[in-house]
């Protein structure tokens, strides 16, 4: 741990202890807060978070950032959250100023029977075209996804190498934020995919990638989105203006799932959340919480689970769920 020197360093040191009981490296995060820190210690050295040190450092940081990239927000936010959250009432929270405001699609939470239609269709669609493994890898692509909550980047690079189906898991490797982990598969996964590997071995017996693109290589991104969004509609189902589903929604039903089917067994939600935090490879528990609030409609607990997490949410960037 990076040595703090200012009258923050005692709760800077409690915030980030907090994290890591959580199982969060929090290495970036921490970088950014001894910045603050140390400008804290030559700008007064208050006893707590003041909106002229935070808004001071913010705009020093801003100023020597070459891109757009604001992700140094979110640590600042959550520890200035934390503080409150801890009794101190004049912390204060930075707000949205130093944000730059950008494109996000809508969440689209499928239906269990949109869900059946798609890999219906999805089994027939790949067999229209004559392209090498097509017929193989976008239906188990798909099906990997919705399995396991990945995102579709950690998909289109998954290594062989880092597929043990004999050990029923894989390895994400060089994930968002480097936040690497183990997943282990269900048994009708494992054999699925086994079936997948026997075939699609044939086409591409030295294959890189698990799921390769038409050439052999790396599935590109726009392959997996235009054939997600063709399969969708030739399946009949909804896709306009106001509601456009994407591959990675997969990823948004996986966890709203898994919260639902937790809440239907009687399980303690709050308790659960850490296990889904790490599967899914959130940075933040803040982050996984957010599904709490995305499901309103069908969570019959809504209110009473989402009454002691209002103060937990930060701006949550959707390609961070």
């Amino acid at each position: 741990m990076k040595s703090f020197v200012s009258e923050l360093s005692a709760v800077i040191k409690d915030f980030l202890d907090y994290k890591h009981a959580l199982g969060i490296k929090y290495q970036s995060a921490e970088v950014y807060l001894h910045e603050l820190d140390q400008y804290n210690y030559c700008h007064g050295n208050h006893g707590t978070l003041v909106k002229e040190v935070v808004d001071g450092w913010a705009y020093e940081h801003a100023a020597k950032s070459t891109t757009s990239d604001r992700s140094w927000i979110s640590p600042i936010r959550e520890f200035g959250r934390y503080l409150v959250n801890m009794g101190d009432t004049c912390a204060y929270v930075i707000d949205n100023s130093f944000i730059i405001q950008r494109y996000h699609a809508e969440v689209y939470l499928m239906t269990e029977h949109e869900i059946q239609r798609f890999f219906k269709e999805c089994d027939i669609y790949v067999r229209r075209h004559n392209i090498p493994g097509r017929a193989y890898v976008f239906p188990a692509l798909y099906r990997f996804m919705y399995c396991c909550g990945v995102r579709s980047q950690e998909a289109r690079m998954l290594k062989c190498e880092d597929v043990h189906l004999d050990k029923g898991y894989v390895d994400i490797l060089w994930a968002k934020a480097h936040r690497d982990r183990r997943l282990f598969l269900s048994d009708e996964l494992i054999q699925y995919l086994k079936d997948y590997e026997s075939a699609i071995q044939k086409v591409f017996p030295d294959r890189e990638y698990f799921f390769p693109g038409g050439s052999g290589g790396i599935c590109s991104s726009t392959a997996l989105s235009a054939n997600f969004r063709d399969i969708w509609l030739a399946a009949g189902l909804k896709r306009d203006g106001k509601v456009k589903p994407r591959a990675y929604d997969f990823r948004h039903h996986f966890a709203c799932a898994n919260i639902m089917r937790w809440s239907a067994e009687g399980k303690d939600i709050h308790a659960m959340l850490p296990y889904l935090m790490r599967y899914m490879g959130h940075s933040s528990l803040e982050s996984t919480y957010y599904y709490i609030h995305l499901i309103p409609d069908f969570f019959p607990m809504y209110q009473e689970m989402a009454d002691p997490t209002e103060e937990l949410l930060p701006e949550v960037d959707i390609d961070e769920i």
